[in-house]
């Protein structure tokens, strides 16, 4: 494999790729800087959808766009025999979308913009991508699909990459998947599974001391909240949880309609995630038990403010719960020596950058892998932090020069007419 990737090397439209990525810095950077001023919250981002593809148009390539706007384009290979490689960055960021977007230089070199670096620096080096195979001649032999999909960050739940490998015409035509979202010297390849949810505590509310008595969905949610704090589970495969947000309430003398939790569970191995889930199910039915059964139970000891004249007790009205799963990402499982892996590491060895496998983690490529296709996670060139944090910052130093080795990756991958074939196989 070190010799293909050798021959790669030497080729002279890989060459001429690789400097006129180094040379279009500067472009790269002036189109990051427009497109991440465009608010782009998961299951928004239809505008930044819109400009990217003008963007994509505007260097000569026809694009498709699907019902939920993720938007690519298909250089064609030379060989129909060939593998069909899919790469895309996400056009989503974690911020809602009346978040101040302002570009910052707080230091020289150093840009600060909430959504800078994730994702849309690898956004904006899709179109180098695009300008660097046209303009150096490059052809594959197999066929890329490149371009930007939705739906990664949050609550997006990876509705793009559930969208376009949903359909099985994309299911049955890509043969290996690439998410241009990561650190610049590591290869992503395991996915993190995760349930989440948003539960609802209602009940027929009232005044804290009138009422009283009367069941609390607040009190029924506190004990749903502290009992699974107290879940232990096991280390290996890693399995968490956590309570992210609460909302409800009506006033502080008020005994609550509703509220509402979001909760999010994650592990490595679905077999662990599955039980965590049945257990938090468990508790959840077991808090709103407990809060309607203690004022049953204590009837006798509150019978003066249970019951007015002509009214059932306040105790007989009780806490309903409401539980919507608002997020399932696949845990995602590959081995180390696949072929779409082992190419991989050898592609960035190629490209001088020193590489390291990552641990699991949650992506889009959690998609594809659970449906049976070969994905990693990558990233582009420049260097960043603070990632979903209003602190996140970019600094677009040798962006091209980090970008070449997904290049090389790519036409490792699919081959190179004239000179390499195919290092991953084809369906079939």
């Amino acid at each position: 494999m070190k010799e293909v990737f050798e021959k790669i090397l030497a080729d002279a439209k890989v060459q001429k790729a690789k400097e006129l990525m180094i040379k279009d810095d500067p472009k790269t950077w002036e189109q990051l800087q427009e497109l991440v001023l465009i608010p782009a919250f998961s299951r928004f981002e239809e505008k930044r959808a819109d400009r990217f593809q003008e963007m994509v148009e505007a260097e000569g390539f026809k694009t498709e766009r699907d019902e939920v706007n993720n938007v690519y384009t298909t250089i064609k290979g030379s060989d129909p025999k060939a593998p069909t490689v899919f790469i895309t960055a996400h056009l989503d960021t974690v911020f809602p979308m009346d978040t101040k977007l302002e570009i910052v230089e707080k230091e020289p070199g150093k840009f600060y913009c909430p959504g800078i670096g994730d994702d849309t620096s690898n956004l904006a080096q899709v179109l180098t991508l695009l300008r660097a195979i046209r303009d150096s001649g490059l052809k594959f032999k197999g066929d890329l699909i490149i371009g930007g999909n939705v739906g990664e960050e949050g609550l997006g739940d990876l509705y793009g990459m559930k969208a376009f490998f949903g359909k099985k015409e994309n299911l049955d035509k890509v043969d290996a998947y690439i998410t241009m979202d990561g650190g610049p010297g590591s290869i992503g390849y395991l996915g993190t599974g995760s349930y989440r949810y948003k539960v609802t505590f209602k009940g027929p509310g009232g005044h804290s001391q009138g009422n009283f008595g009367m069941p609390n969905p607040i009190h029924a949610m506190g004990r749903a909240i502290a009992k699974f704090a107290d879940m232990k589970p096991p280390t290996e495969p890693q399995t968490t949880f956590s309570v992210g947000v609460v909302n409800g309430g009506t006033s502080v003398n008020s005994i609550a309609i509703e509220c509402s939790m979001l909760v999010d569970m994650r592990s490595n191995g679905k077999a662990e995630l599955d039980a965590e889930d049945a257990q938090f199910h468990k508790i959840l039915k077991e808090a709103v038990e407990e809060e309607n059964g203690r004022w049953v139970r204590d009837r006798a000891l509150y019978s003066d403010v249970f019951t007015r004249p002509g009214q059932a007790p306040w105790c007989d009205r009780k806490v309903e719960l409401v539980v919507d799963k608002v997020g399932d990402r696949p845990v995602a499982r590959q081995n180390a020596d696949d072929p779409i892996i082992v190419a991989g590491l050898e592609a960035y060895k190629a490209a001088g950058v020193d590489v390291t496998l990552s641990g699991p983690g949650s992506g889009d490529y959690n998609v594809p892998i659970s449906m049976g296709v070969p994905s990693v996670g990558v990233g582009g060139g420049g260097f960043g932090g603070g990632a979903h944090s209003k602190d996140e910052w970019y600094s677009p130093v040798d962006v091209g020069k980090g970008l070449f080795k997904i290049l090389i990756m790519l036409c490792g991958y699919l081959g190179v007419d004239g000179v390499s074939d195919p290092l991953i196989p084809k369906k079939g």
